[in-house]
């Protein structure tokens, strides 16, 4: 499956909902990490803004702030270059011999809350990268040969493959819930 095709089955799983989509000047986020982003991550962003799907798994909007820079005075804190700073620290305490990668090869482009970590393995052109979850119960790092898009749709039809994620609410939902923040802020009236 291409990223694109992922993308696209995705969409028929969750139709994205008019005005959802974020605008992100991509040229400026990724001169800022110095790497191109897949094309399934930014179609998700374009079309779903950061969603966050089943009260479970937050996709991550990008800024031009990266693990480089987020800790600068005048840093905004959170956001993806925060995170996936975080995730190159656990990466290193955890030291995972079974997945051949150097921390500064992960980029987060998800978060659950139960505080497991969606990344990518930035290697190879971008829609040929790998998901890597981390799974913060078991501090246990898997390395799945999935786009981010084909990744959420094969958790959401609980194929094999992604026995990673069964635990999660995620898990076979067909049709879960999804909202981005701008959705959330207006659900709370500000």
């Amino acid at each position: 499956m291409t990223a694109q095709n992922g993308f696209e089955e995705l969409t028929g799983l969750l139709p994205p909902r008019p005005g959802s989509g974020l605008a992100v000047d991509w040229a400026a986020v990724e001169e800022a990490w110095g790497l191109e982003f897949p094309s399934d991550y930014k179609h998700v962003i374009d079309h779903y803004g950061d969603v966050l799907l089943g009260d479970y798994l937050q996709v991550i909007a990008p800024t031009t702030v990266t693990p480089d820079t987020c800790d600068e005075p005048g840093a905004p804190r959170g956001g993806m270059g925060f995170i996936t700073a975080d995730t190159r620290d656990t990466w290193a305490d955890t030291e995972p011999a079974e997945i051949d990668a150097e921390p500064e090869e992960l980029v987060t482009w998800g978060a659950a809350s139960s505080a497991d970590l969606f990344c990518w393995l930035t290697r190879g052109e971008p829609d040929e990268w790998s998901v890597v979850v981390f799974s913060h119960g078991d501090d246990a790092w898997t390395r799945l040969d999935l786009g981010m898009a084909e990744f959420l749709v094969h958790v959401l039809n609980g194929r094999p493959g992604v026995e990673v994620m069964a635990e999660t609410p995620l898990w076979d939902d067909r049709s879960p819930s999804y909202v981005n923040s701008a959705e959330r802020r207006r659900a709370r009236g500000k």
